[in-house]
């Protein structure tokens, strides 16, 4: 105790030393000596119904090259800016037997009908001790209201009707929060650390460093505070947001007066719940999200305000649609290009409580489906024809970040057996949490190595 106190007390004296200001400078001793601990992971699931059509989807040139607009039209195009960060997961197929739209309450759970199990996101937050938020863009008719066909979560046992309010999701993601504008303390005293900082000049950051790698290991959460620093001054970059208050939410204040459940609507209710998830994502004022687009069997017409402009309904006239497909494809490739302008663009920045890495590199973004093809509603992977022409087709699992390093960098395709059971992505996805499973209900899984760091 008597030697960290010592440390602390020189790094004062050292940032005072600089021309640091007193206030700065005892944030810089308190940093200095503590160690860094676990970087700070966060997981959002995406579902998007009715599966993607491959020959548009599928990333892979004819040489095997990931390429994210090798097939068709390109459809994940809108992630190319973020390649690196994406990885594709070939081979796979539901668990437990469970096929064609009814396994949407399996993509989850891992079991046909949901079995006895809740759902990864809700294992995953109870393992963690957080909150597993569950949003829904689902627009359906109040008098048929939430049935089976919606049913994608479960939490203690039952099944979760997402809240379907950008604005509800928005005030349950940040009830930890001051309004904006108030003056309350910053969440953190690393992240009020780096504003604060960055008025500073690259030679006094420099200057500090050397300091700090002279009174103690570079081992320390000061050391690395000063090297994000370095790197943001060099780059020109605006820092770190502080998070101190909830952050200003214009396409959540956009949905304040409409009705989320009016297809209508959609466009504007995804966006505030991507808003909503990015900014909370930011700021760790939440850890385990899911988002539910759609229901399966839901019969939306794709020409709603903001949408992909397409006069069809996304079940039966896309999904259900014979070659060419593509304006299936694009009706899917609309949601990658939302998830890219709306979260991976926010998430691609210096994370709060943690500056040495983005929040993307310590995030884990999962989209997933309940068909490997929506035309022939299977969940398996194999050889298909789609058109006449015989295609391979598997279970879509996209996973976007680095998962706090757990994950090896993307832009690459991961092939594992044909039918290899979709629960072990979710063990890999609890493991990259730090909440590993041996088993998902009665049934062991295992960790797809090959997706590790």
């Amino acid at each position: 105790m008597r030697s960290l106190s010592k440390l602390r007390r020189r790094t004062f004296l050292s940032a005072v030393g600089l021309g640091i200001a007193a206030p700065l400078a005892m944030k810089m001793a308190r940093l200095a000596g503590a160690a860094p601990g676990p970087r700070p992971t966060r997981l959002f699931i995406m579902f998007i119904p009715h599966g993607f059509p491959v020959e548009h989807f599928d990333p892979t040139t004819g040489n095997g090259d990931f390429n994210l607009k090798a097939k068709g039209i390109g459809g994940l195009a809108a992630l190319e800016p973020y390649q690196k960060y994406v990885t594709m997961v070939r081979g796979i197929a539901m668990a437990d037997g469970a096929t064609n739209h009814p396994a949407i309450r399996a993509a989850l759970t891992g079991f046909s009908e949901g079995g006895t199990v809740d759902s990864i996101d809700y294992v995953i937050g109870q393992s963690l001790g957080v909150t597993a938020y569950a949003l829904g863009a689902m627009p359906y008719s109040k008098t048929e209201g939430f049935s089976v066909d919606s049913h994608l979560i479960k939490h203690g046992g039952a099944w979760v009707r997402a809240t379907e309010s950008p604005v509800d999701a928005a005030a349950d993601l940040f009830a930890s929060f001051a309004p904006s504008g108030s003056t309350t303390a910053p969440m953190v005293d690393e992240t009020s650390f780096q504003n604060d900082s960055l008025a500073l000049t690259a030679k006094q950051i420099d200057r500090m460093r050397k300091r700090v790698a002279g009174l103690s290991s570079e081992d320390n959460k000061l050391a690395i505070h000063l090297q994000a620093l370095q790197g943001l001054v060099g780059s020109g970059n605006t820092g770190v947001k502080a998070c101190a208050t909830k952050p200003s939410l214009p396409a959540v204040d956009a949905a304040a007066a409409i009705d989320p459940l009016s297809d209508a609507q959609f466009g504007k209710v995804f966006a505030g719940h991507l808003e909503a998830s990015a900014q909370a994502m930011l700021c760790a004022s939440a850890r385990v999200i899911t988002l539910q687009c759609l229901w399966v069997n839901s019969n939306m017409l794709m020409n709603f305000a903001g949408g992909p402009g397409i006069a069809s309904e996304h079940h039966i006239g896309l999904s259900h649609s014979t070659a060419p497909r593509d304006p299936y494809a694009r009706a899917q490739a609309w949601f990658f290009q939302q998830l890219a302008d709306r979260m991976l663009s926010v998430l691609n920045q210096p994370d709060p409580a943690d500056p040495a890495h983005t929040v993307l590199d310590n995030s884990l973004i999962y989209v997933t489906t309940e068909v490997s093809d929506g035309g022939n509603h299977n969940s398996d992977a194999g050889k298909t024809y789609v058109g006449g022409q015989e295609i391979y087709t598997y279970l879509p699992q996209i996973l976007i970040g680095g998962a706090g390093g757990y994950l090896k960098p993307g832009g690459r395709i991961v092939q594992v057996t044909d039918d290899r059971p979709h629960t072990d992505v979710l063990a890999s996805i609890a493991e990259a949490m730090g909440a590993p499973v041996r088993n998902i209900g009665s049934k062991p899984v295992s960790v797809i190595q090959e997706l590790k760091a």
